[in-house]
């Protein structure tokens, strides 16, 4: 889909900001947040794909205005709404109570359930469908539809209707804008090369080259001119 969580690309948002801390959360709800995530896809209550569409459905002010946790938190919140794994007036209760003090986040201690859960999570990543043979082969020059679907995607707007080679051929793979919303069809899926002036127009580096990894249902052939 369109929107505002598509910033690849673009500029004008200013250099990229590493904080140097040797801690992997500033704040412990953060590490809360990702435990959830990781207890939400190790119990199959949701997939990768279907996390990433619920983040890209928030409205642009508010996904501009939130943290990357806080991104995290609202997308996770409404998968577990969704399949009625919590139910929305309780949610709504606990929640009034945590802002009021008057209840907890509890500790929680089962070290042994993490391989479980991590298995899930891994699990979300894959699947066991198959697809046809591929279409394209090494060498073969293509151009990214220019399409612009309601649902998920992987296809970033950047790369659409520019033309690049085919350069890797990455075997079957889940096709995520199915898997988003909740089927397993699987596509051939390529590594492609782009010229950044194809992207980025001729004030380009004329030295760079972009490589993208694109599902099948993102390309259509170029048909190369030859000499009769």
């Amino acid at each position: 889909m369109n929107g505002i969580h598509d910033l690849g690309g673009m500029d004008g948002f200013g250099s990229v900001n590493h904080p140097d801390t040797p801690d992997t959360f500033d704040h412990r709800w953060e590490g809360e947040a990702y435990a959830a995530f990781v207890a939400t896809l190790g119990n199959e209550i949701a997939s990768i794909d279907e996390f990433r569409h619920s983040i890209e459905r928030m409205p642009p002010a508010q996904y501009l205005d939130s943290s990357y946790y806080d991104r995290w938190t609202t997308a996770i919140t409404r998968l577990l709404l969704e399949n009625d794994v919590i139910d929305p007036e309780t949610f709504i209760e606990r929640t009034a109570a945590l802002e009021a003090g008057e209840a907890s986040v509890p500790d929680r201690e089962e070290p042994g359930l993490l391989p479980e859960l991590a298995a899930g999570v891994a699990a979300s990543y894959e699947s066991e469908a198959t697809a046809e043979s591929s279409t394209f082969a090494v060498g073969d020059t293509v151009i990214v539809r220019n399409d612009h679907p309601d649902g998920h995607t992987r296809c970033p707007r950047y790369a659409r209707r520019a033309r690049g080679e085919i350069v890797a051929d990455r075997g079957a793979h889940v096709l995520p804008d199915a898997r988003a919303h909740g089927d397993d069809a699987a596509e051939p899926l390529y590594q492609v090369a782009f010229d950044g002036r194809e992207l980025w127009g001729p004030d380009a580096d004329g030295d760079l080259e972009v490589t993208i990894d694109l599902w099948e249902s993102y390309l259509d052939p170029v048909e190369e001119a030859t000499d009769d």
